[in-house]
C-alpha cells in the first residue's frame, strides 16, 4: 500500500507550490534498527464468562515472553488461548527523496 501525501513549500525550501510523493511504509531491516519487543495476553475467560486479558510484561526475547504464558497458565488452568503482540519497527520511505 502507498499513499501520497504533500510536501509543503516549507520543506521544498520556498521552491513553488505543493508536490505530492509516494510513501511506501516497510519493516525496517537496519542492522541498528530497534528490537523487535513480544508480549503474550491471555485471550481466556473466567467461570463467569468475563474476558481475563492479563498481559505479560514487554519482552525484547520471543522465549521470556513465552514463560509468562506459562506461568499464567498454571495459575489459570482453564485460560488455554493466548495473543502474541509483537512490536516491528517499520518506516516510512519516499518513493524518491524531496528536493
Amino acid at each position: 500500500m502507498s499513499a501520497f501525501l504533500p510536501v509543503p513549500p516549507a520543506e521544498r525550501r520556498g521552491r513553488g507550490p505543493w508536490r505530492f510523493l509516494e510513501w511506501t511504509l516497510q519493516a525496517d531491516v537496519a542492522p541498528d534498527r530497534p528490537p523487535v519487543r513480544h508480549r503474550f495476553r491471555c485471550a481466556g475467560e473466567y467461570e463467569d464468562g468475563q474476558p481475563c486479558e492479563e498481559e505479560g510484561p514487554v519482552c525484547d526475547d520471543f522465549a521470556e515472553a513465552q514463560r509468562w504464558a506459562y506461568r499464567h497458565l498454571k495459575v489459570h488452568q482453564d485460560h488455554r488461548s493466548y495473543e502474541h503482540v509483537a512490536v516491528t519497527p517499520w518506516l516510512m520511505v519516499p518513493a524518491e527523496e524531496p528536493s
